[in-house]
């Protein structure tokens, strides 16, 4: 293990607005997580519990880690930013927080890859459903829709472990630096797999994820539009129908929120395929796993003619390309909350009858203070 001379920052725009978009970002972050935890909440219920919403379940719980790790600690971290500007501006975390932060970035990564991961098989479901009615009805119970669940999570966090143990932040010993944190390379071999083939693993799974949740959506909408749905439309029909919009939708707002970046993985994957640890340069590949966000607008900038100007306003433009494709997976993570409750009678029902518990509850219980409050005053006078 050995020391290095370059330490962990985070490059920011010359006005330092980047900082207002991490506050932005944690705002949408915890409005995601709120919803995705209603949805986890209300999907027990048993009029509403069946494999298909378990599925939707998981999904919840991917997003809802997915916001978290992305932004939930972003407002203790905004009290901690050390910012200074050498050659470009660029803030700087104490340790632990470092620490905290790198661990988190790899999280972000794992449990988004759950994400696509549960919504392929939420498309596959309907696609099974349509095709094979009879057998869906039997064969897919709800143990094996947490089966499906459990083993999404598990592969994404198995290939994601090693990221956590390529790389360790230190404390500074520099007095004139005490702000910043400095890297020790723990393991060449898991540097090398944490940098280079397992972003390659991910563009392969997310553009293959992508192109089967495209195919389950054209598939599903032409079974819409045809006549599987068409004759009498009776309230399980009706039910039926509104089950498989909703999945469509589901689906086409996952794939819109997430071309950009898989655009930019696959970009990442073409330039970089035939690169290994060795003629890239350790410091390409460490930068890669320590902070992804902020190496890739230097790959941006050295590789692409994504815009013209002056390398600082192209680096900049970069920069917010990489925090706007962050911002829009957080808010997809939104749009599944919005989606089922447009969609979805019975869970509108569902929150509408809580509601109405909750306001019966806080009645009766009003009611009880008063009537103690009377007796008392009875009890008092006499």
């Amino acid at each position: 293990m050995s020391r290095k001379s370059f330490y962990d920052f985070i490059i920011l725009d010359k006005d330092e607005y980047l900082l207002d978009v991490y506050k932005a970002g944690s705002v949408i972050s915890y409005i995601s997580m709120l919803m995705n935890i209603v949805v986890f909440g209300f999907m027990f219920r048993k009029s509403l519990l069946s494999p298909a919403t378990i599925l939707i379940q998981g999904l919840a719980t991917a997003d809802f880690l997915t916001a978290f790790s992305t932004y939930g600690f972003e407002p203790l971290f905004q009290t901690q930013y050390h910012c200074r500007k050498i050659m470009v501006p660029m803030c700087s975390l104490p340790y632990p927080y470092c620490s905290l932060s790198h661990h988190l970035s790899i999280l972000s990564f794992t449990f988004h890859n759950v994400s696509y991961l549960i919504t392929t098989c939420l498309g596959i479901q309907k696609v099974i459903a349509i095709l094979f009615p009879i057998w869906t009805k039997f064969q897919l119970t709800n143990k094996k829709s947490v089966i499906c669940c459990t083993v999404c999570f598990l592969l994404s966090i198995t290939i994601s472990i090693p990221r956590h143990f390529s790389y360790k932040l230190e404390k500074s010993n520099n007095v004139r630096n005490p702000h910043v944190c400095y890297g020790s390379i723990k393991s060449k071999g898991l540097l090398e797999y944490s940098s280079l083939y397992y972003l390659i693993i991910q563009t392969v799974l997310m553009t293959c994820c992508c192109l089967v949740m495209l195919m389950s959506a054209v598939f599903i909408s032409y079974k819409l539009v045809t006549n599987k749905f068409r004759g009498r439309m009776t309230e399980q029909r009706r039910q039926e129908r509104r089950s498989v919009i909703m999945v469509i939708i589901i689906l086409v707002v996952f794939l819109i929120t997430e071309v950009p970046k898989v655009i930019l993985t696959l970009w990442w994957c073409y330039n970089f395929i035939a690169c290994n640890f060795y003629n890239c340069g350790e410091s390409l590949n460490l930068w890669l796993v320590r902070r992804y966000e902020g190496m890739m607008p230097w790959l941006l900038v050295v590789y692409t003619d994504l815009v013209s100007g002056d390398e600082g306003y192209r680096l900049d433009v970069a920069v917010f390309i990489m925090e706007g494709i962050k911002l829009f997976t957080i808010v997809g993570c939104i749009s599944n909350f919005i989606i089922y409750i447009v969609m979805s009678t019975k869970m509108r029902n569902e929150i509408i009858l809580l509601f109405r518990k909750c306001l019966t509850a806080v009645h009766m219980h009003k009611k009880g203070v008063n009537q103690i409050d009377r007796a008392g005053n009875n009890r008092t006078q006499n």
